[in-house]
């Protein structure tokens, strides 16, 4: 075999393994697709940030803060916890998510801030760190259903174990794109364990 078929032959072969390795995760962060978030009560919903648009909660995220809005009001959560201090004009993502279920009649004193995390790792490590010493014991993570799976990968590294879910499926987000990232950084999380 010539040096150039061989080239040809080996290039393909990778981007195939490459391929199917992305393929794989692309399965994974859709496994939560149409799941039915979880019915039992939990002490506390956990609103994973995402980004803001001039301060104010981005289309996707108003998904997730419906979603932890619903739980509240349908009296599964008595607590609804904001994670992210990504800040925008000054303001972090935790402090915007309150601003929005204030609007949305819950009460202020039903909101905990976690406003100093950059990441989903940080989200998590964080927010378990905020319930040390309070009667919180059982969460319920809300994000978007692509992001589930890592999500709670995390929660189970930070101790957050049994933790619930509610899977927010979005109607405002290009799924493709999010979900080929989502899988992208699914392979990195799992080359860092």
């Amino acid at each position: 075999m010539n040096t150039t078929k061989w080239l040809l032959t080996f290039s393909l072969s990778l981007i195939l393994l490459l391929l199917l390795i992305i393929g794989y995760f692309y399965l994974k962060v859709s496994q939560y697709d149409d799941t039915p978030t979880q019915s039992s009560h939990a002490d506390a919903g956990v609103v994973l940030g995402a980004a803001l648009w001039n301060g104010k909660p981005s289309p996707a995220l108003v998904e997730r803060l419906e979603m932890a809005v619903k739980l509240y009001d349908d009296k599964k959560v008595e607590y609804l916890i904001v994670s992210g201090g990504l800040e925008k004009e000054g303001v972090t993502e935790a402090l915007a998510m309150k601003e929005y279920l204030v609007q949305k009649k819950v009460p202020q004193e039903r909101i905990l801030l976690e406003d100093q995390s950059s990441n989903t790792q940080q989200n998590l490590e964080n927010t378990k760190k905020l319930l040390a010493g309070t009667q919180i014991d059982h969460i319920v993570i809300i994000t978007h259903d692509y992001h589930m799976t890592r999500a709670l990968q995390y929660a189970e590294q930070t101790g957050l174990k049994d933790s619930l879910i509610a899977p927010v499926h979005s109607e405002v987000l290009f799924l493709p794109y999010h979900k080929t990232r989502e899988s992208l950084a699914l392979i990195k999380q799992s080359l860092s364990f």
